[in-house]
C-alpha cells in the first residue's frame, strides 16, 4: 500500500504560501489510517485564519468617534487606513491583516494532502467518506472565499481571471496561474455537490467544529445564487432545511445573556474560523436603524454602545471558533431565488418564517411587487447575517454600488469621506505584493494600479 508522506509542520501547518510552490527537505510524518486522517484534516485545514479585511470592507462598519482623544492619531484608523478607505496599497500600508489569500491556500494544502492519500489508509469505510466529505466541503468553501475577494463577481464577467486552482497536494516548482472566475466555480460547485453525497450517506453529525450534510447545502445554496441558477439554489437550500434541526426562535429567550457562537442553538451548523471587528471600528448607523424595537437580534447581538457582541463566545463551551454557518442563510437564501423566480408567496413564506423568529409580536406580511419584495428579501439578509463574512460579497454581486466611509486620524481633524464608487476597480482587490512575488506566475489584479483614493 501507498503511504502518503504528509508534512506536518513545515510545509502543511505553519508554512507560509511561498513554501506552497517551492520544493525543499521537510520534517516528516507518514500518516496511513483513516482516524490519522480525520485528526490531520481537523489540525491543518479546519485552524482557519480570521477575516477581518472582510469587516473593513463593507458598508455595515464604521470609526467610532467615541473613542478618539485630542489631537493623538489613533492607532486604529491609522493602521487601517489602506483597507477602510479601498487603497490600491492596501496590503502595503500601516498593520498588515490576516492576508486570506496566503492562510487559505495553506489550509487548502491539508485539504488536497487529505484527498490525495485517504483512499489507501486503513481503517472505516463509513469515516473514510465522512473525512472525504468534510475535505471536498472544505475546499469548495475555501475556493468560494478566494474567487470572490481576488476574482470580479460571477455575473459581472465570469470570464475574467479568479485565483489559481490547486487541487493536488504536489509541490510545483514554477508557480501557477490564475484560472477563470467560471472554471473556479464549476470546481467549487464540483467538489460540495460530492461532499453532499458523501455527508448524505451517513448520518448527520453536529457540533463538532467539523462540517456536516446541512452546512456543505447551505454553502451550494449560497454558491448557486452567486451564479444566479435560482432553481439550484432553491432545491439545494430546501435540502438544507430538510436535513436541519430547525430555527432557533429568539423570542422565547429569556435570557439577558446571549451567545451566538454555541452550538446549543439548533439553527447552528458550523462553528468556525474566528473574526472581529477591529477595535476603533463599530456597526454602522444605518445598520442598527433598519432593527426595529422589538427585533431580538438588536439586543442580543448589540449592547448598549451600539457595538457587535454577534461574536462574542460562550466560554462556558470555551473560546472556540466564533463565526457561524446557520440554517437562517438557507431561508433567505431560497426567498432571495424564489423572488427571482417571481414566485412571491414561496419567498415571502421563508422570510415570515424567520422574522417570526426574530421579532416579537410579528405579524406577516404580504407584498404583491417582485421588485419591492426582493428588496425586502436582501435587506433582512444583511439584518441576519450582518458580520457573517457575506455583506462585502453581496454588495459585489448586487452590481457594486456606490458606498462610503468617513475617515480621520485626530479627533480634531474634520471627517473626510472616502467614497468606493459604483463598479469601482476596487471591489477586486489586489494580490498582495508578497503574493505576487512568491508566484511569478500571478497576475495582479487591475485596482492594483488604481490611483491613491483621496477623502473630501
Amino acid at each position: 500500500m501507498k503511504n502518503l508522506i504528509i508534512i506536518l509542520v513545515g510545509i502543511l501547518i505553519l508554512s507560509a504560501c511561498s513554501d506552497f510552490l517551492e520544493e525543499k527537505s521537510q520534517d516528516e510524518v507518514i500518516v496511513s489510517t483513516v482516524a490519522d486522517y480525520s485528526q490531520f484534516l481537523l489540525g491543518s485545514a479546519y485552524g482557519m485564519p480570521g477575516y477581518d479585511v472582510l469587516y473593513l470592507l463593507d458598508d455595515d462598519v464604521e470609526l467610532d468617534e467615541n473613542l478618539y482623544y485630542g489631537d493623538a492619531n489613533n492607532a486604529y484608523a491609522v493602521d487601517y487606513f489602506g483597507y477602510f478607505t479601498w487603497q490600491p496599497d492596501m496590503w502595503e500600508r500601516g498593520m498588515k491583516i490576516i492576508d486570506l489569500y496566503e492562510n487559505v491556500y495553506s489550509q487548502l494544502k491539508g485539504v488536497n494532502a487529505t484527498l490525495d492519500g485517504i483512499d489507501e489508509a486503513t481503517g472505516s469505510e463509513v469515516e473514510r467518506e465522512y473525512v472525504k466529505a468534510e475535505a471536498y466541503g472544505l475546499r469548495g468553501f475555501y475556493y468560494y472565499l478566494l474567487v470572490n475577494l481576488y476574482g470580479e463577481p460571477y455575473h459581472y464577467n465570469k470570464t475574467s481571471l479568479g485565483v489559481p486552482l490547486k487541487l493536488t497536494a504536489g509541490l510545483v516548482e514554477n508557480g501557477l496561474v490564475r484560472n477563470t472566475v467560471e472554471e473556479v466555480y464549476v470546481q467549487i460547485v464540483k467538489d460540495l455537490k460530492v461532499s453532499a453525497e458523501l455527508f448524505e450517506k451517513n448520518p448527520k453529525r453536529v457540533g463538532n467544529y467539523r462540517l456536516n450534510v446541512t452546512s456543505v447545502y447551505i454553502l451550494l445554496s449560497r454558491v448557486y445564487l452567486y451564479m444566479e441558477q435560482w432553481e439550484n439554489a432553491v432545491k439545494a437550500a430546501g435540502r438544507a432545511i430538510e436535513t436541519a434541526e430547525g430555527l432557533t426562535n429568539y423570542t422565547s429567550i429569556s435570557s439577558s445573556t446571549f451567545y451566538m457562537p454555541t452550538y446549543a442553538h439548533s439553527e447552528v451548523e458550523w462553528r468556525y474560523g474566528n473574526g472581529q471587528l477591529k477595535y476603533g471600528y463599530v456597526p454602522s448607523q444605518e445598520l442598527l436603524s433598519k432593527y426595529g424595537d422589538n427585533d431580538c437580534r438588536k439586543k442580543f447581538w448589540f449592547n448598549v454602545g451600539g457595538k457587535t457582541t454577534k461574536k462574542t463566545p460562550d466560554y462556558a463551551e470555551g473560546m472556540g471558533p466564533t463565526n457561524t454557518l446557520r440554517i437562517s442563510e438557507a431561508y433567505l437564501n431560497r426567498a432571495e431565488a424564489y423572488a427571482q423566480m417571481d414566485k412571491t408567496n414561496e419567498a415571502l413564506a421563508d422570510l415570515n418564517d424567520l422574522r417570526r423568529c426574530r421579532i416579537t409580536g410579528y405579524e406577516d406580511i404580504s407584498i404583491e411587487n417582485v421588485t419591492d419584495l426582493l428588496d425586502e428579501v436582501r435587506w433582512e439578509r444583511r439584518l441576519e447575517l450582518c458580520y457573517d463574512e457575506q455583506r462585502w460579497f453581496d454588495l459585489r454581486r448586487y452590481g457594486m454600488p456606490s458606498i462610503s466611509h468617513k475617515y480621520k486620524a485626530k479627533k480634531v481633524d474634520s471627517w473626510l469621506m472616502f467614497t468606493l464608487k459604483e463598479k469601482d476597480p476596487l471591489y477586486t482587490i489586489p494580490f498582495s505584493t508578497t503574493m505576487i512575488m512568491n508566484n511569478n506566475r500571478l497576475e495582479q489584479n487591475v485596482s492594483a494600479y488604481e490611483p491613491e483614493r483621496k477623502g473630501i
